[in-house]
């Protein structure tokens, strides 16, 4: 058999004229690329297009259960089931939506990965971009093997653990870029009588660099003057993940999520580049607890989470250049930023450690299981192990 066979719809949308300018906070979701990861889907950056928008993409409308492919591009062969919390849904013209009737939509999903190097050869056949076609699609093989329910809950049960420890990890990143926004943004951090400091009443002082009013005994320090950047040298992408014995991270590795690596030690990575079309990268920062990146020792909890406040304004304030933009770091070094008092400082940093070591326990599990489910998912794809 072939994917045509098992399949009533393999076709893919287009952008609504207009393009990012027309895009909504709400309304029909509009599915990008960036949005299909491999067997999970990416919620940020969920574009939204009004109803006359969706009705011009009305052959791209997505429905419960389909299977989202990626067909353009460095992201393609990624792919996904639609979760249901995104529909009404349109697809723009780099993602295929594929629908079946005849097989699970969850086994069908795994057999796409089992077949991604596949498609990644199919896919590199000349010209200037990567692609998949619909007639290429429908022209790869499929089987189905026994116990296809079986395995694709299995493989499933794997992913929605590792979701749910996705989840954790937002949920508390949530819960402490709140906590920071309290205690440093609006002062009102606990006092010795655990009331909010600045609505108790406690004592503030004028500041002529921020012209505004912070808590007394706090300081403002330009950034350069408490991050310590460590020496880099240029390596080759291809040489270090070849030959070398520490992890090399690229823009689209370590900073695209933070919960990708271990982060519960105090080093901040900054991605320092970006394609302006591209903007999803630009400002992005992450955390790791080795010691060959930008580390700030005791300010490093706060300043993770003031680089989180600062990354909508990343590109206007600090990004500059033709074609590719790159950070200017002493714009950068200058800004200014409100550190509390050692007592405040440690209550904050005692607060944040475990709840950043629970990230790393979740993100450690979530790279054994992804482990465990790719080493399964070939076995169990072409009958080297089965069920008894």
């Amino acid at each position: 058999m072939i994917f045509k066979d098992v399949t009533i719809k393999i076709g893919s949308g287009a952008t609504p004229r207009g393009g990012a300018n027309t895009y909504m906070d709400s309304g029909i979701s509009l599915i990008r690329s960036q949005n299909v990861q491999d067997m999970s889907f990416e919620y940020e950056g969920l574009a939204h297009i009004n109803i006359e928008q969706a009705a011009k993409l009305s052959n791209a409308e997505v429905k419960s259960g389909d299977v989202l492919l990626n067909i353009t591009g460095d992201s393609i062969a990624r792919c996904c089931i639609v979760p249901d919390e995104t529909l009404p849904a349109r697809v723009n013209q780099h993602v295929a939506i594929i629908r079946t009737t005849k097989v699970s939509s969850k086994y069908l999903l795994y057999f796409l990965q089992y077949l991604k190097p596949h498609l990644l050869q199919i896919s590199n056949v000349g010209g200037t971009r990567n692609a998949l076609t619909k007639e290429a699609i429908e022209k790869l093989p499929f089987w189905e093997i026994s116990n296809s329910n079986k395995v694709a809950n299995l493989l499933d049960s794997i992913d929605k653990k590792i979701a749910n420890n996705n989840k954790i990890n937002a949920q508390i990143e949530s819960i402490a870029i709140t906590l920071y926004d309290y205690w440093f943004v609006q002062f009102e951090f606990p006092n010795k009588g655990g009331k909010p400091y600045k609505s108790a009443g406690g004592k503030m002082v004028w500041n002529d660099e921020l012209k505004r009013e912070i808590p007394e005994r706090w300081e403002v320090k330009k950034i350069g003057n408490i991050l310590v950047e460590t020496d880099k040298s240029k390596v080759q992408v291809n040489e270090a993940k070849e030959k070398g014995k520490y992890p090399f991270f690229t823009s689209g590795e370590s900073v695209l999520s933070y919960d990708e690596f271990f982060i519960d030690g105090f080093n901040i990575f900054l991605n320092t580049g970006g394609n302006p079309d591209i903007k999803a990268y630009m400002g992005k920062c992450a955390y790791s607890t080795d010691t060959w990146c930008i580390s700030g020792e005791e300010y490093s909890y706060i300043l993770y989470y003031y680089f989180l406040k600062l990354m909508p304004q990343f590109e206007q304030l600090f990004f500059a250049g033709s074609g590719l933009k790159h950070l200017q770091k002493d714009a950068l070094k200058n800004k200014n930023i409100v550190l509390p008092d050692i007592n405040v400082l440690k209550i904050f940093n005692d607060t944040c450690a475990p709840a950043w070591k629970k990230i790393a326990n979740c993100t450690r599990q979530n790279q054994e299981l992804s482990f465990l489910r790719n080493f399964l998912l070939p076995l169990l794809m072409n009958g080297q192990l089965t069920f008894k």
